[in-house]
C-alpha cells in the first residue's frame, strides 16, 4: 500500500524557486513564519512546476502536525493564470521569499511514529550549501541554515 509521503513527486534535482505565503514575516536572521506556505518546485529538465501546500493543524491531544499536499496550482493563495506565458503559468498574489541556493539535493520528513500513524513534524530540504528546515506550530517556522538541523524527531520519509 503507497503511503502519502510515496506518492510525493521526487525533488532531487529539482528547484525551490519561491516561497510564498499570504503574509511573510521575515526576521534578520533568514528564519521566516508564516501559519501556511506553498512552496513552487520547478524541474529544470522537463520545464514542469508543481505546488507543495504546507500548512498545520493541532489535535486534541495538542499535537502539531504538517499536513503537506501537492498540487498543480498554488492554493490556497490567490493568482492569476498568464496564458500569454503558458496556461498553466501562475502569477501567485502573495508575499515571496527565494534563495539562489535552491537545487535539491533531498528532502526530508520527521515527526513521530505511533503505532497507527506517522506524526510529520518538520521537513528538511538539503541544497548544495545550506538547509530549509521547516518545523510545525501555530507559525510554521521555516530556517535557512548552513548547519545540518539535529533532533529532528523520528525519520518518516524522503524525496
Amino acid at each position: 500500500m503507497k503511503t502519502e509521503w510515496q506518492s510525493l513527486e521526487s525533488l532531487q534535482g529539482c528547484l525551490l524557486t519561491g516561497i510564498y505565503a499570504s503574509q511573510l514575516h521575515v526576521r534578520d536572521d533568514l528564519v521566516l513564519f508564516s501559519s501556511e506556505y506553498v512552496f513552487k518546485i520547478n524541474n529544470p529538465v522537463t520545464l514542469e512546476f508543481w505546488y507543495w501546500n504546507i500548512s498545520w493543524f493541532e489535535d486534541e491531544d495538542l499535537t502539531d502536525y504538517l499536513i503537506l499536499n501537492e498540487q498543480e496550482t498554488p492554493e490556497p493563495l490567490d493568482y492569476l493564470e498568464d496564458p500569454e506565458l503558458s496556461p498553466y503559468h501562475h502569477i501567485i498574489i502573495g508575499s515571496l521569499f527565494y534563495f539562489e541556493d535552491n537545487l535539491i539535493n533531498k528532502v526530508s520528513g520527521y515527526g513521530y511514529k505511533d503505532e497507527n500513524i506517522d506524526i510529520l513534524t518538520t521537513l528538511v530540504f538539503e541544497f548544495e550549501e545550506s538547509y530549509l528546515f521547516v518545523k510545525t506550530g501555530p507559525l510554521i517556522e521555516a530556517r535557512i541554515t548552513k548547519d545540518r538541523p539535529n533532533n529532528l524527531g523520528d525519520f518518516i520519509f524522503s524525496s
